[in-house]
């Protein structure tokens, strides 16, 4: 049986989509002759937590932990609110951002390069150098963001004989959020240097899009291959809705806001009495101030089920239990290697 050193952030209880991709990875190598070692933050800030995925991890697998400095705990001494908002990717128009985020969007872009667990670095090289020598891997794997992991796998690959397998499940410096991190021209420099240094030293690449898969093939030479984010087949739905529910189970960033659906909606409501009494629009996970306002604009208020964030569990009732599960993109050229 082979076996792979897998290197992340994300693990539980961290909730969100990020975490799952390798939860289920791991639940499946096995069945691969594939032993997969995890490597994962001991004391991480997570901006969203759900336990109940613990439950997908299975009980045979090794995890290794170690601690790590998180700047964005010290950061909520100043906003908790902000610094979580920032964490989760909801970042606000310019024009709507106060003085306190536009600072903190400028240092997170100019003194965290590439991100705020840049700190966890030089410790993971020291302590995973330790572990190669004394056991033997077939191959180390890095997933990103955040893609300070790749710089632990890029010192690793520099130090040890040993395959590097690179996943970007998000690519790096085109992703959408980039552009609003406030980068001077040096801070963006750097970034575009470690991601071609990663790039170019990787053993392999894996991205979720065959857009990222693109970008990447035009930067390096080295073999790219696509895994998209898929289900998991044990999960079954049957269920079938008793309202006309219209569902959305994730992040609705301000970008990501399809008001001419919420017009069409308006439009609905007013022309067909059946469908004013069953409407129902369920929104779970972090939703922009901006997208709420804009959906409210339209008389849609009290058809709208704030849900905050749920569980895993609870995310897949609540689909089984939907007319319509809504997914959106933000329309705009850095996100066209977005699958969401």
């Amino acid at each position: 049986m082979k076996k792979v050193l897998i290197i992340a952030y994300y693990w539980p209880p961290a909730g969100g989509p990020g975490v799952q991709r390798w939860v289920k990875f791991v639940k499946y190598l096995q069945e691969f002759n594939v032993e997969p070692v995890v490597y994962v933050p001991k004391n991480p800030d997570y901006p969203i937590l759900d336990k109940s995925l613990e439950t997908e991890v299975p009980e045979n697998i090794r995890i290794i932990k170690k601690e790590i400095v998180e700047p964005y705990a010290l950061a909520g001494i100043l906003s908790k609110s902000e610094t979580k908002t920032i964490s989760s990717g909801i970042i606000k128009n310019e024009k709507e951002q106060s003085a306190l985020q536009k600072a903190m969007l400028y240092i997170r872009g100019n003194y965290f390069i590439p991100d705020a667990r840049k700190f966890w670095i030089k410790p993971s090289v020291k302590f995973l150098s330790e572990l190669l020598k004394k056991e033997s891997f077939d191959a180390i794997i890095t997933t990103g963001p955040p893609h300070s992991l790749h710089l632990i796998g890029l010192k690793l690959r520099k130090k040890f004989p040993i395959k590097w397998i690179a996943d970007f499940r998000d690519p790096w410096t085109q992703i959408g959020y980039h552009s609003k991190l406030r980068l001077t021209e040096t801070a963006r420099q750097k970034h575009v240097g470690l991601e071609q240094e990663v790039l170019q030293t990787a053993d392999h690449i894996i991205t979720t899009s065959f857009t990222t898969q693109k970008e990447f093939q035009a930067k390096t030479s080295k073999p790219v291959s696509v895994i998209t984010n898929g289900f998991d087949e044990e999960l079954e739905i049957s269920e079938k809705p008793n309202k006309f529910r219209i569902s959305h189970v994730g992040s609705l960033l301000s970008g990501r806001n399809p008001s001419q659906l919420w017009k069409a909606l308006e439009e609905l409501i007013s022309e067909n009495k059946e469908f004013k009494s069953s409407l129902e629009i369920c929104l779970a996970g972090k939703i922009s101030e901006e997208v709420l306002n804009n959906i409210y604009k339209f008389g849609l208020k009290e058809y709208v089920k704030l849900k905050g964030y749920i569980s895993h569990q609870t995310a897949i009732a609540l689909q089984r239990n939907s007319a319509i599960l809504l997914l959106v993109e933000i329309d705009s050229e850095e996100t066209r290697g977005i699958i969401p």
